[in-house]
């Protein structure tokens, strides 16, 4: 849990400071109906309680979450709306051992479909992940994850959605958002001794272009 606060109190403090800069160039209104691409980049740690000799530790992406985004508005006159996404997502963390010797990092690639509610640039939501590959990354080797023995993924998140630069034809946008994995990470068929809860902080850039 101690490093879920972590993490949240960063993505805080830096949705803060983007906000305050963004107020410069953007006025307070809402945004149209658009849809568009877009890229982040992922880094994790497991939030659960390892077992005795083990420790959590963050782990690095190895590739890059791309897929589009959908802002839905509420209203013409308050910055209110729906964000939906459909994300090829990138989900690592590391786990390290007393013995120095068995050191890994696990990366896992889902097929993400979410639902944000959007409010005055932040951002509250849960996401579903279907999962599409695993590997577990050794110093010198790779073993592959069988994603038969992996639950679907339902992560709630929260973070931040900024707008950077704003045309008629649509706006850039920065996000930075906070996930944990709410459901155990592995099925009942894996017979996994503990159970994993991913957590993950990502950041990202997209054009959303208007549909009005």
């Amino acid at each position: 849990m101690k490093y879920i606060l972590v993490i949240f109190a960063s993505v805080i403090l830096l949705s803060e400071c983007l906000f305050a800069q963004s107020e410069f160039a953007i006025e307070r209104k809402n945004y149209k109906m658009g849809v568009g691409p877009i890229i982040g980049y992922r880094m994790g740690i497991n939030a659960a309680e390892p077992p005795n000799g083990i420790k959590n530790d963050i782990g690095l992406a190895g590739l890059p979450d791309f897929g589009a985004q959908l802002y839905i508005p509420f209203q013409p006159d308050n910055n209110m709306g729906l964000i939906f996404e459909a994300l090829y997502a990138n989900v690592p963390y590391s786990q390290k051992f007393d013995d120095g010797n068995s050191d890994w990092t696990d990366r896992f690639q889902y097929l993400n479909l979410g639902a944000n509610f959007h409010i005055s640039n932040f951002i509250v939501g849960l996401n579903m992940g279907f999962p599409m590959a695993a590997n577990r990354y050794y110093e010198n080797s790779d073993l592959e994850i069988k994603t038969d023995i992996l639950n679907n993924m339902f992560e709630l998140r929260l973070g931040g959605n900024f707008t950077l630069n704003e045309s008629r034809t649509g706006r850039m946008i920065l996000f930075v958002n906070l996930g944990y994995q709410i459901n155990g990470q592995y099925s009942d068929e894996s017979n996994s001794a503990y159970m994993p809860h991913p957590a993950s902080l990502q950041l990202g850039l997209g054009y959303i272009i208007n549909m009005k």
